[in-house]
């Protein structure tokens, strides 16, 4: 076997591979029923060894690292408390232990070296779920490897890829791309120092205006300056999609449509006022509004503030629709997502605390809620450049938002707004 080459997939190699994989996809709780190989790459031969895995199982595309241990062989996890054995493996080496290379503490530094051609020092696991496997690599960049794959470039690694090159530095910078016959197999990225997720900092701000009962300008983690911060970070994260990926146009009556036929199914009822206006008045305009490729969920959960500032920590969905196509929307979609984030975390805050108290803290966590939506919005509106991809009147423009944050609310609670 060669490095870098792909194997000669016999009826023989092909189940061998899938009686392996099968527990993988069990602890993922995925289907392994209808499961085929379609390809391996021999990334190490011989002992220890690396083969990296591409399969179809239950309709979606499968993808392990698969590492080799001589039989008998001290087994170190990166994971302590879980068994990457998946198996036994022979081939013209002999009997081997097979393991999900990721979760090995020596051959995940040998996933390295075949992406990137250097072996660090010291691998840790950061994270392990269905959109990615992440190693931090000596504390300066992480690669991510990708258990699921589409049959395009991943949405996400793209949407980065493509906004860096247009100079949006308000990223973890990428380094290397994984990919292989058109699919990203995963990525390394420098790996941001300080950095603190926008969730948590929210939540420490309100946590100190609840101790204080005060107004939230007066408090002492006032988030006010972060919101404007973080608008200003997202406006120029929408003008380099312009950049990146052009823009379109779309009808201010269409989108309108599309809203209330979304609230309609999930929470029939009569829209609260200021949205039924807003709803109404969209619904009869012949106007047309700028779109562009959006990052298509954004909340304080996928931005994080390091030493230089705001940045997109989760580039998903990247852009796209349910089906994988590049979805341009209005840029005020996004602005809906966050200013809801930013209500989410004020009500989270509020039932964190004795509900004794919460009566009297909901006007303090409503003028917070307020205060930051005023100020991620100054920051958004205030960008150069940005009153291009937004409509030119405000009432128009406060219209379009009420409508995509009525939609962003019916979406994630499944009723309507009171009042």
């Amino acid at each position: 076997m060669v490095i870098g080459s792909m194997l000669d997939l016999d009826p023989g190699r092909r189940d061998a591979f899938a009686r392996l994989l099968r527990p993988w996809l069990a602890r993922r709780h995925a289907p392994s029923g209808d499961l085929e190989v379609l390809e391996v790459e021999v990334l190490l031969a011989g002992r220890p060894g690396l083969f990296d895995i591409v399969a179809r199982a239950g309709g979606r595309l499968a993808h392990l690292v698969l590492g080799l241990h001589p039989e008998g062989a001290p087994l170190r996890m990166l994971r302590h408390d879980e068994d990457s054995v998946l198996g036994r493996f022979e081939d013209e080496h002999g009997v081997a232990v097979a393991v999900d290379a990721l979760w090995d503490a020596e051959l995940a530094p040998l996933v390295m070296v075949a992406v990137v051609g250097e072996e660090p020092s010291v691998v840790s696991m950061m994270r392990d779920d269905d959109d990615a496997v992440v190693l931090d690599i000596d504390d300066v960049a992480s690669l991510s490897v990708f258990p699921w794959l589409t049959e395009r470039p991943h949405p996400g690694v793209e949407m980065l890829v493509a906004l860096d090159e247009a100079g949006f530095n308000h990223l973890a910078a990428p380094v290397a791309l994984w990919r292989r016959q058109g699919r990203d197999l995963g990525l390394v990225q420098e790996l941001l120092a300080e950095r603190a997720g926008g969730w948590a900092l929210a939540l420490t701000s309100l946590r100190d205006l609840y101790a204080t009962s005060g107004p939230p300008e007066d408090a002492g983690g006032d988030f006010a300056d972060e919101a404007v911060a973080l608008g200003t970070m997202t406006a120029r994260m929408h003008l380099a999609s312009a950049d990146a990926f052009g823009r379109g146009s779309g009808a201010l009556s269409d989108w309108a449509a599309e809203v209330e036929l979304l609230v309609r199914e999930v929470a029939p009822g009569p829209v609260p006022g200021a949205a039924a206006e807003a709803l109404a008045t969209l619904r009869s305009s012949d106007d047309r509004s700028p779109t562009v490729r959006t990052h298509g969920d954004l909340h304080l959960g996928r931005v994080a503030r390091t030493n230089a500032g705001w940045v997109i920590a989760d580039w998903l969905p990247g852009g796209v629709d349910a089906e994988g196509t590049p979805a341009f929307r209005s840029p005020l979609a996004d602005v809906a997502d966050m200013l809801w984030s930013l209500h989410y975390v004020a009500a989270s805050a509020l039932e964190e605390r004795d509900p004794a108290v919460r009566s009297e803290l909901a006007a303090a966590a409503g003028s917070w809620e307020e205060r930051n939506q005023r100020a991620f919005l100054a920051g958004y509106l205030g960008t150069p450049g940005i009153e291009d991809l937004v409509p030119s009147e405000r009432a128009v423009l406060d219209e379009l938002t009420a409508l995509f944050e009525l939609e962003e609310f019916a979406r994630r609670t499944g009723r309507l707004p009171v009042g």
